[in-house]
């Protein structure tokens, strides 16, 4: 049975949950930027559609965190993956441009 198997103790050390969750998300969402502007045909509303799926992903990820033991659904967990998401969609955004601009 799977549920009496003993699963170790992790734990994020006190008041780096939400650093934690916007690291993680902003590296998702830079990932995620570059992979959408490596076709060289995005256009602003493929950027937005991808921010709000990962955000939904975001939420969704806390939402079944509710039937996991140990682990609790959180809206500000949800709020750090939000801001994670759109500094690394921005992040990427930025980093494509610079790298595809003319050498001089």
């Amino acid at each position: 049975m799977v549920s009496s198997v003993p699963l170790p103790a992790v734990a994020a050390p006190e008041g780096t949950d939400k650093g934690i969750h916007g690291i993680l998300y902003l590296v998702l969402g830079f990932l995620a930027a570059r992979a959408l502007l490596s076709a060289r045909t995005a256009r602003v509303w493929q950027l937005l559609v991808l921010v709000a799926v990962l955000v939904a992903f975001g939420g969704l990820d806390e939402l079944h965190q509710r039937w996991i033991p140990g682990r609790t659904a959180d809206v500000k967990d949800w709020a750090a993956d939000t801001t994670g998401v759109v500094v690394g969609v921005v992040a990427g955004l930025f980093r494509g441009r610079r790298r595809t601009a003319p050498v001089l």
